[in-house]
Formats: structure tokens, C-alpha cells, sequence
């Protein structure tokens, strides 16, 4: 074979040991820079949600609202005939037997009613008079009575008779206008001359009192009373449903208490015919047991037969507003004529 023209090379070995050597030095002085640069502080701010200063405001906070209170409302309590009576709350009870009523009872005003039957109406009450009293008087007491002197025919101011024609007196802090004029409580009443007493009252109560031949029409005009009050006119609470005769009686007792009495003395009780008749054939027999039983208590231990039968007879018949179309039908044609005859 020919030599021709290859050669055989023999690879040199590189050293790289040097530039290993300056790279560690470089990373050495890096280093030992680092560690000798001054340190920054590092802030953490932490958020809350409370501040300790409340931000300002452009106004001041508006007061409290102050809400309107609601005006007392004056209501009339209204009597008329045997005796009818519509209270301050609208309720209709009736008191037909006779004696000494509760009207308004209340820690500083007193009226007193007497209810007595009249020939007119078989036994059946009518307001035959009226008394004011109570601290609110300042100690005096005011009555009225129908203008016969049968049923007692005067207006009196602590027992004395006053203004026996028309004309006006001051009682204590009270005014009494005796005239002939007014607004009727029963329009059947206007055949017959009207006299009217006018009572202005402390604490606002007005009463107009119709003083006809042997009874009496009325009306009272209040708000209602501090403490509360009740009587034949119901106990102005705005709910009519707790103003029957029954209900009341329960409350205060069926007639006024001899403590408390402003009449002189009390009326002589009688009882007809025909209230008798009415209470046997038309009283359930346990209403009747009942309410004797509930009279007795009320009444004074002394009260007669015909007093326990005259409140025994308002709790049967006082929702009743037509009992004297009842007793008329028990009536003897003598006791017809002498009804008419009125």
C-alpha cells in the first residue's frame, strides 16, 4: 500500500482550571458585599375595621323624632224616658227599678241618679233627679228635680232651693244657666215648655239637664276621668260591649252604697203589677235565681222583697229597650187609662 496523504492526530487536553478558580472568587465577593450592606426595615400594616376616631360628618345628627300625642276625645252619655240610656262608649243599657244609681264614679266626680216608676210607664223608672258632688265641687253638691212638687220641683244647692226662674248662679268653681233652651235628648219631649238647666263643671264636664213634669232628660259631655271612673253611663274604656246593666252592676254594685249616698234618704221602692207579671212569665228561671242572688249581695242586709225585685228585674229586662211595650200588655185597663192620660 501507498502512504498517500493521511496523517494520524494526536487530541490536545485543555486545562480549565483557572477559569474555575476566578468564578469561585467572583461568588466569594458577591457574597461578602451582601453581607455587609446596610439592612432595610420592613413595615407591616395590619387593616382593621374599628377606628378610634370617628370620621367627621358634614351635620350634626337630627334629634329624635317627638311623635304627636292623641287628643283626648270628649263623648256625651244620654238619658231620656224610662230610663233610656246611651253610654259615652255607645252601649244601651236600661234601668227600670226603682232606688239610688251610680251615674259617673270616679275618685273626684260624683253623679247620682234616683230612677222611680211613674204611673205613665206600669212601674217602669224614669230619672226623677240628679245630684253633682265630689272634691271637684270643692264640697258642694248640686241637685235637680222635675218641676212638679210631687217629685220634688226645685234646683238645690246644698239642700237649699235656687233659681226658682230663669237666671244663672255661681256655684264654687261651677255655673249653673237656667233657661229655655237647649238641644233635645227625645224629641217626643218638645210638646212640652222647655226648661233646661246648664251645668258648666270644672275638668270640662257640661251637663244639660231637661226638667219636665215628673222626670228628667240629660246629657254629659266629658272626656274621660283620671283613675278611671263607671256608673249607669258605662266606664268610657271605647269598648261598648262591657256596658250592660249586668256588667255594671258587677263592677259597682247595683245601687249606690249608703256611704256614699248623696240624697238625703233613700226613695220608697214600689213595684207594679205589672213588673211582676213580666219577671214571672218572662225571666228565665235561672237568670231570676241568679240574679237574686247577686241582688242580696249588693244590696244592704235591711233591703226589702220589693228592693231585691226591683234589681233583680234590671238584670232580666235591662238590654231590653222595649220593656214598656211588655208591661203595657199586663196592664189593667185602669192602668191604661191613667198611662194615656199623660
Amino acid at each position: 500500500y501507498g502512504a498517500g496523504d493521511l496523517a494520524v492526530v494526536v487530541q490536545q487536553k485543555r486545562n480549565y482550571m483557572p477559569c474555575f478558580a476566578l468564578a469561585v472568587l467572583l461568588v466569594a465577593v458577591v457574597v461578602v458585599a451582601v453581607a455587609f450592606m446596610p439592612s432595610t426595615p420592613v413595615t407591616t400594616v395590619v387593616k382593621s375595621n374599628f377606628l378610634s376616631t370617628p370620621p367627621p360628618t358634614s351635620r350634626p345628627a337630627p334629634p329624635p323624632m317627638t311623635l304627636p300625642t292623641t287628643p283626648a276625645l270628649e263623648k256625651t252619655c244620654s238619658f231620656w224616658g224610662d230610663p233610656h240610656v246611651l253610654t259615652f262608649d255607645g252601649a244601651r243599657p236600661s234601668f227600670y227599678g226603682d232606688g239610688e244609681y251610680w251615674i259617673v264614679k270616679n275618685k273626684d266626680v260624683s253623679i247620682q241618679g234616683r230612677y222611680m216608676g211613674t204611673k205613665y210607664t206600669y212601674g217602669l223608672a224614669a230619672t226623677q233627679k240628679v245630684a253633682i258632688a265630689g272634691p271637684f265641687l270643692q264640697g258642694n253638691v248640686i241637685e235637680v228635680e222635675p218641676m212638679e212638687h210631687a217629685y220634688g220641683g226645685h234646683i238645690l244647692v246644698n239642700g237649699q232651693p235656687v233659681l226658682t226662674s230663669f237666671g244663672t248662679l255661681q256655684v264654687g268653681p261651677a255655673f249653673i244657666n237656667y233657661n229655655g233652651i237647649g238641644e233635645l235628648v227625645d224629641e217626643a219631649a218638645s210638646k212640652w215648655t222647655t226648661r233646661a238647666v246648664h251645668l258648666e263643671l270644672p275638668m270640662g264636664i257640661h251637663m244639660t239637664v231637661f226638667r219636665w213634669g215628673n222626670y228628667l232628660d240629660m246629657k254629659i259631655t266629658m272626656k274621660a276621668l283620671e283613675g278611671g271612673q263607671d256608673g249607669s253611663c258605662g266606664n268610657f274604656n271605647g269598648d261598648p260591649v262591657d256596658d250592660t246593666t249586668e256588667a255594671i252592676f258587677n263592677r259597682i254594685g247595683a245601687r249606690v252604697e249608703s256611704s256614699a249616698m248623696l240624697f238625703s234618704s233613700r226613695a220608697e221602692i214600689s213595684f207594679t203589677t205589672e213588673e211582676q207579671e213580666m219577671l214571672r212569665t218572662q225571666c228565665p228561671a235561672r237568670t231570676m235565681v241568679d240574679a237574686e242572688l247577686k241582688c242580696r249581695q249588693d244590696l244592704p242586709q235591711s233591703a226589702m222583697v220589693l228592693q231585691v225585685n226591683a234589681c233583680v228585674f234590671d238584670v232580666c229586662f235591662g238590654m231590653n229597650e222595649h220593656a214598656l211595650r211588655s208591661a203595657a200588655t199586663y196592664a189593667s185597663a185602669a192602668d191604661q187609662a191613667a198611662a194615656s192620660s199623660g
